[in-house]
């Protein structure tokens, strides 16, 4: 009888999202039919540099994420996003723009030893992280994705993504070029809670060719999930970033910390 329950509610949590990260994706994709609902609250913090109310900076990232499967193996997510800054430049919560993207799982991870999947995104922004400043920017970002799960018996997974996105803003004209590499490990620690840690490292061109900063962050995920719903809280701290701006990090272009708090339900 004990078995049977245990048997349950793992069944029970692998319909639900299995992504025990936050700011990594895995390599799978929702079942064809079936919709999914994730809420995206990213906090950013310590970016004040200097005195006084010119050094202020406090930024919140709301996502409203609608995926859908198409098949095994493809889906389409519909993106809207909102942006609080407390700036010097701008005080207040401002609706910001809309992602679409398509995403194919190429492998799946419970039956190869690698998993692997390809995410294109395009995106319209109006309204700058960094600063709260207006501005039009147009984005495409694609993602490859791998994935390695450790055995039904073992409850590790590994997730990394190698991330590409070209941005052209306009009125300033700039084209500017990120890439970005994210690594996370989790294990399940029962049929609910996962536990895990993340790696993040960009790098940014501006006009596609000039450096203009770059950041390593590392931090800890905990994922809790029963049935269709799920959450996941983490956070990232900026390990080191450069140009030094303020001790070993970079804080004109790079958050020293960010948490996020991720809710999602499939139906």
């Amino acid at each position: 009888m004990r078995n049977l329950l245990t048997l349950g509610l793992l069944t029970a949590a692998a319909s639900a999202c299995e992504n025990p990260f936050g700011f990594s994706y895995i390599a799978e994709t929702i079942k064809p039919g079936r919709i999914e609902i994730e809420q995206y609250i990213t906090t950013r913090l310590g970016r004040d540099v200097g005195n006084g109310y010119e050094a202020r900076y406090r930024g919140l990232n709301f996502k409203t994420d609608f995926e859908l499967g198409l098949s095994d193996h493809e889906q389409i997510n519909l993106e809207l996003t909102q942006l609080y800054v407390e700036s010097s430049v701008r005080d207040g919560l401002r609706f910001n723009g809309v992602n679409i993207a398509y995403k194919r799982m190429l492998a799946d991870p419970d039956k190869a030893d690698w998993g692997r999947a390809v995410y294109l995104e395009a995106a319209y922004s109006q309204v700058s992280s960094k600063t709260g400043a207006f501005r039009d920017s147009y984005g495409l970002e694609a993602k490859y994705i791998f994935q390695h799960n450790f055995g039904a018996n073992s409850g590790w997974i590994y997730v990394g993504n190698l991330i590409g996105e070209v941005t052209h803003t306009s009125g300033t004209g700039e084209d500017a070029f990120e890439w970005k590499l994210t690594q996370g490990i989790a294990r399940e620690l029962n049929a609910e809670w996962t536990l895990g840690l993340e790696a993040v490292g960009v790098a940014e061109w501006a006009e596609l060719n000039n450096f203009e900063s770059a950041a390593l962050f590392l931090g800890p995920t905990l994922n809790f999930r029963r049935g269709d719903f799920a959450v996941t809280l983490a956070g990232l701290a900026q390990v080191v970033g450069s140009p030094k701006e303020k001790g070993d990090l970079n804080v004109s272009e790079h958050s020293p910390y960010q948490v996020r708090l991720l809710m999602s339900f499939e139906f």
